[in-house]
């Protein structure tokens, strides 16, 4: 960005380089509040882990961050192993970072379908038992036996991935009449959905989008003109947390379309849609989480992500 001076001898910014958000007719942004990490997000999830745990904390231990012992470059490297704790046994493990205190409490687990998408060997387990033993000794903590025989973690991954691409169910929803590209981009910024590729997404606070709006044949680009006749709204419920919470917050969405632009809700079979997705509810959608939670996993957990890729 190139700097001016004013005639008083202040930098002025040259606008033309700073980037604007596109904004709609109005802010209703508010009808979408974020999905909130919950700490069931974070939890430890055994089908998808080899953990070893470590012995308690020792005592008189002053309080310490991880990151202060371990040094925040391991947890930056640690690619496809977590950490998690927990300071009493009633409570759930959940990952932790460097910035956590150290937990009474620790398991180090190792995905058994990594972001390579190719199983762990059983030469990867003795790099994994490494790094754990690096961990134990700089926390001055002893490792535990692994709760389970490296062949069998070994046989779990294979079973994982043999599962790549059974999660693949989408959950739409479709506004069905006739829509003018500017009147569905101006609802979709007015809401607070940004563009993304030829439609509009939404991501509630998180990484990576959680639903995504298209419409029928249209690519909605800036100034993009012509007309619909359905507006798609989906979403993965294997790759996103929370579905339920997802499905009412893009029936919030789609309901405002209606509002704005207006049109009929169904499925995609074309019938009315069930009014109990305002709730999350949907028998589909209790189907596609069914699946998989059956195979040990979590919907938006980074193995079910990747094995529904």
């Amino acid at each position: 960005m190139t700097n001016e001076l004013r005639p008083d001898g202040d930098l002025q910014p040259d606008l033309a380089d700073l980037a604007f958000e596109e904004a709609g007719s109005e802010d209703v942004s508010h009808l979408l509040p974020a999905v909130r990490e919950m700490p069931e997000d974070l939890a430890f999830l055994p089908g998808a882990y080899y953990a070893i745990s470590l012995e308690g904390i020792p005592a008189g231990t002053a309080p310490r961050t991880l990151g202060s012992v371990l040094g925040k470059e391991l947890f930056a490297s640690l690619s496809d192993i977590r950490v998690f704790g927990r300071n009493a046994a009633t409570e759930p493990l959940l990952e932790v970072g460097p910035d956590h205190n150290e937990p009474a409490e620790l398991m180090v687990g190792m995905e058994l379908f990594p972001d390579t998408g190719t199983p762990p060997e059983e030469s990867d387990f003795g790099m994994f038992d490494m790094v754990a033993g690096r961990i134990s000794k700089k926390l001055g903590r002893a490792k535990k036996p692994a709760a389970e025989p490296v062949s069998g973690a070994v046989t779990r991954g294979m079973k994982l991935a043999g599962l790549k691409g059974k999660f693949g169910q989408v959950q739409r929803l479709f506004l069905r009449g006739s829509f003018a590209a500017p009147a569905i981009t101006d609802a979709a910024l007015s809401i607070g959905l940004k563009r993304d590729g030829g439609g509009f997404a939404w991501s509630g606070g998180r990484a990576q989008p959680l639903f995504k709006v298209r419409a029928e044949g249209l690519q909605l680009a800036p100034n993009a003109a012509g007309n619909a006749s359905a507006i798609e709204f989906s979403f993965m419920p294997a790759r996103v947390p929370q579905p339920k919470k997802v499905l009412e917050r893009m029936a919030t969405c789609a309901n405002y379309f209606i509002k704005r632009i207006g049109g009929q809700l169904t499925d995609a079979a074309g019938k009315p849609a069930n009014p109990a997705i305002m709730q999350g509810e949907d028998p589909e959608l209790a189907k596609a989480v069914a699946a998989v939670t059956a195979a040990g996993l979590r919907p938006g957990h980074p193995v079910t992500v990747r094995l529904a890729q």
